[in-house]
């Protein structure tokens, strides 16, 4: 018997860092939507995934790794202060979209019709044709300066660098203003929690009539 492919309907959380995409994302995950954190599954396989990790020495020299670990600086220095970001992604990326599909699978055998993935990098290559609805948390540089000055394994070049490497690619310029959402996030944790809860109900209610039009 031919298997049946149930439709899903996927948000897509994004933003710059330290925009506060982690805790919207912590937020839609309280509310029972399934979220994948695409940058923690790519963390994850470039220091279990054996093949990636061949090909991460290959272009990033063996000092990439210290024993089975990533050498998160040496790669960061690398990568972000050595323009090779986009030669880092080109390798990881392939492995993660064939993670997430498992994922997804998984996640649609358990019976959910909501899925969400949260990226700093999710529209980079412009806006991914399979997401429904994305949205775009943003703070002002100020405030994002702050909280990630609270992040101890940052330096403050390292904070500098990342920003500026995000900045520099106008992600939001590939927003759908018909369909997407930018969630202003500069005031406390409560009000966006607030925020989120009313964004998920409204997504939610558009999801289902946007799966009935698929049925």
């Amino acid at each position: 018997m031919e298997k049946v492919v149930k439709p899903i309907c996927r948000w897509g959380i994004t933003g710059e860092i330290g925009a506060g995409k982690s805790t919207v994302a912590a937020f839609i995950a309280q509310l029972g939507i399934p979220v994948l954190d695409l940058d923690s599954i790519a963390k994850q396989l470039m220091k279990s995934n054996e093949y990636l990790r061949a090909q991460i020495k290959a272009e990033f020299g063996d000092d990439a790794y210290i024993g089975d670990e990533l050498n998160r600086g040496y790669l960061a220095e690398k990568a972000f202060k050595g323009g090779q970001v986009g030669r880092l992604n080109a390798l990881v990326h392939p492995a993660v979209y064939e993670e997430v599909a498992r994922l997804e699978s998984k996640i649609i055998e358990q019976g959910h019709r909501v899925i969400a993935k949260e990226s700093a990098l999710l529209l980079q290559h412009g806006r991914p044709k399979e997401v429904d609805f994305i949205i775009w948390v943003q703070s002002s540089e100020e405030i994002r300066r702050r909280r990630l000055s609270k992040r101890p394994q940052l330096t403050e070049a390292d904070r500098d660098a990342r920003m500026k490497h995000q900045t520099s690619l106008e992600l939001s310029q590939h927003l759908d203003k018909n369909r997407d959402i930018i969630l202003e996030n500069n005031g406390t944790k409560h009000v966006l929690q607030q925020q989120v809860l009313q964004l998920t109900m409204q997504l939610k209610s558009e999801c289902e009539n946007l799966l009935q039009s698929r049925n």
